[in-house]
């Protein structure tokens, strides 16, 4: 019996669906190499917004090589841990290889290959620990130097907020480059020392932009459900604050208010009646910010000056005060950012923001 033509070709092709189905089912491959790390356990997490799971384990033999395979046909975000180590993240699917050198006592220097998004992690990993590195010596310079004059203040003003915009333009440019891979939603969260590069309220474009590239590249990604639901959140909050904000107008009462200080005492602008007052709207994970309120006080205008922060961490607020000289201000916070009652009686809307009050607690002005 022959075989025709059009028998051939749907032979052909069921051939080429059934290599391309084994391709898929064979998964991903970590062929790796962890010296100082003989006999130690090797431990492939798959990342997303909430949690973290365990998907493969490995145990590195006594010359620290290992292999793990794993079967994932979306291109996903996955950590590697060793122990106690610093943790590789790798970013994979179906049908690659990834081939890993690193030294168990210096895990940050390690060397990768395979595809293109697990070297691009990598010069996002080396350029944080860099940045991270040099914002603790400067922060611990500044600590020792208990009477620090204000020329040497400044100037390690100056280098933090370089260093602050030199990472966000890193991390701009990154997200951009790497724009159809789903490491931009890590690029996204990445941290300083304890402070957030990208920040919602102050980078709402960013992340929107993310947002965007993460539906059109990776739709089915939970990431992307979650960056949607995050800026979903953000756009109805300040859409409800739009329509709380109060008009104050030069002349009006000031509105009084009760706030928690360092000590977590309550302060109330009633405390200081008969003084005159400038209340500034500041938080530490703005630089613009923190620089008008450092001129501010440099002035020394006699005025009482209270400080209201916008945080939302106790701990980066108390740093950013003692790094940045701010404790001579009375400092308030209550960690719910544009949320904060305050922040709404006053119509906060931007940051830096600055209310001068009269001793007979009358808005003199808003800017």
């Amino acid at each position: 019996m022959k075989t025709t033509r059009f028998e051939i070709i749907i032979a052909l092709i069921i051939s080429v669906l059934l290599c391309n189905s084994c391709k898929r089912e064979n998964g991903f491959t970590i062929d790796g190499q962890i010296s100082n790390c003989n006999n130690c356990n090797i431990v492939l997490e798959k990342l997303s917004p909430m949690k973290i799971d365990t998907v493969a384990t490995a145990h590195a033999g006594f010359n620290g090589k290992f292999t793990i395979t794993y079967n994932d046909s979306i291109r996903h975000l996955y950590r590697l841990r060793m122990n106690n180590a610093t943790p590789i993240h790798i970013c994979a699917a179906n049908g690659e290889k990834i081939s890993l050198s690193a030294d168990y006592n210096n895990i940050t220097d390690y060397s990768i290959s395979g595809t293109t998004d697990c070297e691009e992690l990598k010069r996002l990993n080396v350029k944080m620990i860099e940045s991270t590195q040099k914002v603790e010596e400067l922060r611990s310079t500044v600590s020792q130097q208990f009477g620090i004059d204000k020329v040497s203040l400044e100037k390690s003003n100056l280098i933090a907020d370089s260093l602050y915009q030199s990472d966000k333009l890193f991390i701009t440019n990154f997200i951009k480059k790497n724009h159809e891979s789903p490491i931009i939603y890590f690029a996204l969260h990445q941290y300083v020392s304890t402070t957030p590069i990208m920040q919602l309220p102050a980078d709402y474009e960013t992340y929107k932009y993310v947002l965007e590239e993460m539906k059109a590249h990776n739709p089915d990604l939970e990431e992307t459900r979650y960056l949607e639901s995050e800026v979903k959140r953000f756009e109805l909050q300040q859409e409800q604050q739009n329509r709380q904000y109060v008009n104050l107008s030069e002349g009006s009462n000031a509105p009084d208010f009760s706030m928690p200080n360092q000590n977590g005492d309550i302060t109330r602008l009633t405390d200081f009646n008969g003084k005159e007052i400038t209340l500034c709207f500041w938080a530490s994970w703005d630089k613009k910010s923190i620089k008008e309120v450092q001129n501010y006080l440099a002035q020394n205008n006699g005025r009482t000056t209270i400080l209201i922060s916008l945080d939302t961490n106790r701990e980066q607020w108390l740093q950013a005060i003692k790094f940045h000289k701010l404790g001579n201000a009375t400092n308030l916070c209550d960690f719910k950012s544009l949320e904060s009652i305050t922040a709404k009686l006053y119509g906060i809307k931007t940051i830096p923001t600055f209310v001068e009050i009269s001793g007979e607690q009358k808005i003199e002005t808003i800017r």
